[in-house]
């Protein structure tokens, strides 16, 4: 897990060997799904937490969004924040709280979940943008849109790796000790990161990085509402897939199925999409445009009776209306040479609110007429395609990185 951030000039990073970049990207991913698992492990396991604890699936849904509006202000703390010489501190101290959130959930669940949400969603919302930020330094150009889907491919894995661990070891050990046991490995990972920060040279902040706060300007806006509809489709439709296709008849196995090719596509998408426009940065913007439209064709697919009309909405659902995050924290990043942790602060809170959002739409609707919810998602996935036609038009939405490399300084705020 090897993330040395050195806060040097970028033309300095940018000369650097693409292995070294991949060696970040890399570690960058692992941390993403570990401070994401406190939020997918308690989803897995809500069956099993909700028959021992005797809660209610409301109150499960209400741990789950702590956990986002955690996130949110966790973000917005990080857009004034200045990213420090050495990033492995930040990171570390993250780990270390998420370990402790889920030990907490393990041995005290009645009150540790809400604490581990609470944590787990600070740390993650916290760190992202100074991971985006790590990416946009470490990584040579042509592979950090790929590093940025590498990235967030990590959080549709670590809803996979969550799915699959309750029903293999939860039976066997309980879920109390799933909890227990992965806050060993965040322990673990953050203790490693602790020691690679100590062993590795420290450069003082640059002045980029004291600078003052960027405003909430058009571009930034017009992405924050892309990532904060887009966030809505991709959380509503992880929250409510399953439960709707076995309300039309589809067995619970086949529906089970059916979301887990949508999760795996969703990762092949983020990845497939990263690589497609570090080789071709002028098609970020259409394609960008094309996997909002693309879920909301999905979703509005689920409107549809049969199980082939329903696997097909899933599948565009999954791969467009949830595939875009990488490379809209991409395209909001690179436009801000040196303060790009800033930039990706507020995409970060529009992904986080719309994450707390989806679900709670979906589920008030979703009680009058599953329908109705789909028809929301399908709303909000055109609401996300509109923002971005919205900030390509701005004069600061050019996404080539040979272009932002030869700015000296960030555009005004």
């Amino acid at each position: 897990m090897r993330v040395l951030v050195r806060t040097e000039a970028r033309d300095t990073a940018d000369a650097g060997p693409p292995p070294a970049g991949m060696s970040t990207a890399s570690g960058v991913a692992a941390v993403t799904v570990l401070t994401s698992l406190p939020v997918f492990l308690p989803g897995a396991a809500n069956g099993l937490i909700c028959a021992e604890l005797g809660w209610s699936p409301v109150r499960m849904g209400a741990v789950l969004a702590v956990y986002w509006l955690a996130s949110l202000s966790g973000a917005f703390v990080s857009r004034r924040a200045a990213l420090p010489p050495l990033v492995e501190r930040t990171l570390s101290i993250a780990l270390f709280a998420t370990a402790l959130g889920l030990l907490t959930a393990a041995t005290a669940p009645a009150a540790g979940l809400w604490l581990s949400s609470a944590a787990g969603g600070y740390a993650y919302g916290y760190t992202q943008p100074h991971t985006n930020a790590l990416l946009m330094r470490r990584c040579a150009p042509r592979l950090r849109a790929f590093a940025f889907g590498l990235k967030q491919a990590a959080v549709p894995t670590a809803t996979l790796l969550a799915s699959v661990a309750m029903p293999l070891l939860a039976g066997p050990v309980g879920w109390r000790l799933v909890f227990a046991g992965t806050a060993v490995v965040c322990g673990a990972a953050g203790a490693l990161l602790v020691r690679q920060g100590h062993s590795g040279a420290r450069h003082p902040a640059s002045v980029r990085d004291r600078g003052a706060p960027l405003r909430m300007e058009p571009f930034l806006l017009a992405l924050t509402s892309a990532g904060f509809f887009g966030a809505m489709v991709g959380n509503g439709l992880g929250g409510f897939l399953v439960l709707a296709l076995t309300t039309r008849g589809v067995s619970l196995s086949t529906a089970g199925a059916v979301a887990t090719a949508g999760a795996a596509l969703n990762i092949a998408v983020r990845l497939a999409m990263g690589w497609l426009v570090g080789r071709a940065p002028g098609v970020a913007w259409t394609a960008l445009t094309l996997l909002f439209l693309t879920g909301a064709a999905g979703t509005a697919l689920l409107t549809r009776p049969g199980l082939g009309a329903l696997t097909v909405g899933a599948l565009l659902a999954y791969g467009g209306g949830w595939g875009w995050a990488g490379l809209l924290h991409y395209a909001i990043g690179l436009p801000y040479p040196g303060q790009e942790q800033r930039a990706t602060a507020y995409s970060q809170m529009g992904v986080s609110l719309g994450a707390a959002t989806g679900p709670l739409v979906c589920g008030l609707l979703f009680q009058v007429d599953p329908d109705a919810a789909w028809w929301a998602l399908t709303a909000a996935g055109l609401a996300a395609a509109a923002s971005v036609l919205i900030a390509r038009r701005r004069p600061n939405a050019d996404v080539s990185p040979a272009r932002n490399r030869q700015r000296d300084s960030p555009r005004p705020a």
